[in-house]
């Protein structure tokens, strides 16, 4: 399974998680963490995004016998909250996405339609549900993309255009304002160039929709080691989170680049 961007330095991006291992007398291994979750409450009958929040996420997973216990309350609506409740939910190993998947037709009061994916080896976790038949919850632990192609052309016709696979890209969203944080690598500005480890940007944009959030960015940003310009930036994520697309311009608009990418192998 590929790992990319060291996974961009996730401590620098990560909203927050601590866990810890334990072994019972019956030799069950069990790990307890937190997370803190950006979830994105859709209105089903508006199809429109309704509410934006972060919160932490209560999860223990059982690895011995592939069960997970989550407790995450969550605001779906300015007048409504609800908690998901799921006990000993089975994990099933899927060989395409690469990750655990595991359903729930119900999750605690009001809660139906849970359907859930988690990467234990990047700590990738999407959890969605339906709250009171009113509203579709997209639930990420953060928006992270190690299965992405990139390419990127110089604007002034000085070399030919150079095509990544190994491309990733993280992106946090803070609800309070929906300022972004970016960070990609794994991909060259020329063929001749070797591939950048990592470029974190700060001061993006974000808005939510009805299947995940478009980012943007337009000005001159450096990094945050400044060694690199981001002049623009344009994203779609889709898909509840899973998936995402879009360009970007950096180096004083020297480069454009395009990419794709998904949270999951496909």
């Amino acid at each position: 399974m590929k790992k990319a961007i060291s996974i961009l330095t996730l401590a620098v991006l990560m909203l927050g998680i601590t866990a810890c291992s334990s072994g019972s007398d019956d030799d069950v291994m069990t790990r307890t963490f937190e997370t803190e979750m950006l979830s994105n409450s859709v209105n089903i009958s508006q199809n429109t995004s309704e509410k934006v929040t972060s919160g932490v996420m209560s999860i223990k997973w059982d690895i011995t016998n592939s069960k997970m216990t989550i407790s995450y309350p969550v605001q779906v609506s300015n007048d409504r909250n609800v908690t998901l409740a799921l006990t000993d939910v089975d994990l099933n190993a899927d060989n395409t996405l690469n990750c655990y998947t595991f359903t729930a037709a119900n999750g605690g009061n009001g809660i139906t339609d849970v359907t859930g994916y988690y990467d234990p080896q990047v700590g990738a976790l999407q959890v969605n549900f339906v709250a009171n038949g009113t509203h579709r919850v997209y639930n990420s632990a953060m928006l992270r993309y190690p299965y992405m192609t990139c390419k990127v052309t110089p604007l002034d016709g000085s070399s030919p255009a150079v095509e990544s696979s190994s491309a990733s890209m993280a992106i946090t969203i803070d609800p309070s304002d929906m300022s972004a944080r970016m960070a990609m690598g794994g991909f060259s500005l020329t063929q001749a160039s070797g591939a950048i480890p990592q470029m974190t940007f700060y001061g993006l944009h974000a808005e939510a929709t009805a299947t995940g959030y478009k980012v943007t960015y337009n000005g001159d940003q450096h990094s945050t080691d400044g060694t690199y310009i981001l002049n623009k930036f344009n994203a779609e994520v889709t898909n509840g989170g899973r998936t995402i697309s879009g360009t970007f311009e950096i180096n004083g608009n020297k480069y454009e680049g395009t990419f794709a990418g998904t949270e999951f192998a496909k």
